[in-house]
């Protein structure tokens, strides 16, 4: 039986996380990932902006399979997180020089390079139904040559912050200055005393606005909306808290644990309920407080928002607050009314002029696979099957009626709410694994789709919770797509998304096709890829049993185990 070829697309994140589940759980090397960047690195590649970072603990932001115990702080900026993250895990190795991040492609220990082609767009792929195969079309953006590549699996892993939101004010294409989005950041031109306007209020905003006030002449920003603003305490970790964590076997992993644990139960904060209020108040309390400590007085009243707790997301401020006391920053809470050759008319008519404008405005979250075309059976768009059901969906944010043997990584409501979103990504790569792409290399069946009743009922069912929660309480947020429907947020716990994805559900996966050495192979497979500690362990488990029913010495045996697996390492 031929070996079934998987093509992936991103090596971001979730992407990485694949190709090592693949290569090193499965033990399966016939998968190609496509990159349209130059590199690996996903969204912290694309966002270079100064101030750019994590909100999320650093320990608990990176790959369960290979920790980091070299952070040097609780929440590190995006070049550490690319440059640690990434080079520890030997994908590629990042210089830091003075030109940027440079990558040198090498061969990592877990060998996941030679599977990757870079500079090489998804335009699109189509479900063949005779051949049972993806044909997958790619641009070439070296060379612009296109072609054709075909799957029996195909699997998005592009994510939801790869391309940015595309905002058209009226006259903004006569301005003469310079004008970049944060995830396309100009490097190039410098900043140093001009007049720059910054446009958005989000977590890139509140990271740009800090890192580049004192370098400009003057900043306005243009803020519509308020935001809730949290202490975002930062510590560097001393040299005995990272030997700790490379020495003592686990304690990286109990923090790790403890970190998930904490985010988790902010979750309780956003759901409906007098209990929730009340959470959601004590917390509200405490925000104001932190933001009348902090932040001048003339904007307590444009920085306190209306709405609750979780509305949009929350931002841990990278001393923005402090920023706006800044003599050269000006802060208004004024939309664009249109852009002119040299400046910014806002709402009210005041225009301002400016070298350069910043458009901190977010991504297209809701266009999970923009800009790719995806055709499934029959002839029909993913596009139009997602606006015949008012927005994007897929049963458990992961498998899609009408597109068989496709997988979406980091999918519609799977987003959490304040926890880890590699923790989400790595939850959907294991059931992906055991769901899809095990049962067809092992030859269970050649194809598996999931049925539209089961898609359509397990939404409506996340919909139904999400009603009264904080993600619809009436503010501007990229959870709610053009038709009022929630396509981003998982409605509980980290936790419970990783329970659901264990828990089995007959009919819901049909699978057809297959060979009847399916079990040998999977046998077989599985075998192959078990560990020596694994065995090991297995055998001393056993033999220990057996034993002391014998009463025999197991302690020079034990030995003798021990030898021969540090010899093995």
């Amino acid at each position: 039986m031929a070996k079934p070829e998987i093509i992936v697309i991103g090596t971001g994140p979730a992407g990485i996380a694949l190709a090592h589940t693949l290569k090193h759980k499965l033990g399966y090397n016939n998968f190609t990932v496509y990159e349209k960047l130059d590199g690996v690195g996903g969204t912290w590649r694309t966002n270079t902006y100064p101030g750019v970072g994590c909100d999320v603990p650093t320990i608990l932001y990176s790959f369960s399979f290979n920790l980091n115990p070299n952070w040097s702080k609780e929440l590190c900026d995006g070049a550490e997180i690319l440059e640690c993250q990434f080079t520890f895990l030997d994908t590629v190795s990042i210089v830091q020089n003075s030109t940027g991040l440079d990558i040198d492609a090498t061969v990592n220990k877990f060998d996941l390079r030679k599977h990757m082609h870079f500079s090489i767009e998804c335009l699109g792929a189509k479900w063949n139904t005779k051949s049972s195969q993806w044909s997958v079309h790619f641009r070439d953006l070296l060379t612009n040559v296109e072609y054709t590549r075909t799957a029996d699996i195909f699997i998005s892993a592009v994510g939801g912050i790869s391309y940015p939101r595309d905002v058209r004010f009226p006259g903004m294409e006569k301005f003469e200055g310079e004008m970049f989005h944060t995830a396309r950041w100009n490097h190039n031109y410098d900043y140093t005393g001009k007049r720059m306007a910054v446009i958005g209020n989000g977590c890139s905003a509140a990271q740009v606005v800090p890192a580049v006030v004192d370098k400009v002449g003057y900043l306005k920003q243009y803020a519509r909306s308020a935001q809730w603003y949290h202490e975002r305490p930062n510590r560097n970790f001393t040299a005995s808290e990272k030997w700790c964590f490379k020495y003592i076997p686990l304690w990286e992993r109990y923090n790790r644990l403890s970190l998930f644990l904490q985010n988790d139960d902010l979750v309780a904060t956003y759901m409906p309920g007098a209990t929730a209020t009340r959470k959601r108040a004590k917390v509200e309390d405490h925000a104001k407080k932190y933001i009348f400590a902090t932040a001048p007085a003339k904007y307590h009243q444009i920085l306190v928002p209306d709405f609750p707790l979780g509305c949009k997301r929350r931002i841990f401020d990278p001393n923005y607050l402090e920023a706006l006391r800044k003599p050269n920053l000006d802060l208004v809470p004024l939309g664009i009314k249109a852009i002119d050759e040299t400046g910014i008319i806002d709402e009210s008519g005041v225009k301002a002029e400016f070298d350069v404008i910043v458009l901190a405005t977010g991504f297209q979250v809701q266009q999970f696979l923009a800009p790719m075309e995806v055709t499934g059976k029959g002839g029909s768009t993913l596009l139009q099957q997602w606006k015949e059901s008012r927005g994007a969906q897929a049963y458990m944010g992961t498998f899609i009626h009408n597109l068989p043997n496709f997988a979406l990584l980091f999918g519609p409501n799977t987003f959490p709410a304040h926890n880890s979103a590699l923790f989400a990504c790595e939850v959907q790569v294991e059931y992906v694994a055991r769901e899809m792409i095990a049962p067809i290399i092992d030859g269970r069946a050649s194809v598996i789709e999931v049925t539209a009743a089961a898609e359509n009922q397990w939404v409506n069912d996340i919909h139904h919770q999400l009603t009264g929660s904080v993600f619809q309480a009436g503010c501007s947020n990229w959870y709610i797509n053009e038709f009022g429907r929630n396509a981003a947020s998982w409605p509980g716990y980290a936790s419970t998304y990783w329970k659901e994805t264990l828990k089995p559900r007959w009919g819901v996966l049909v699978k057809t096709g297959g060979s009847n050495t399916w079990l040998l192979n999977r046998t077989t497979r599985v075998l192959r890829t078990t560990s020596v500690l694994t065995y090991c362990a297995t055998f001393l488990i056993f033999f220990a049993a057996y034993s002391r029913r014998k009463q025999y010495n197991l302690l020079p045996l034990f030995q003798r185990v021990v030898e021969a697996v540090k010899s093995r390492f």
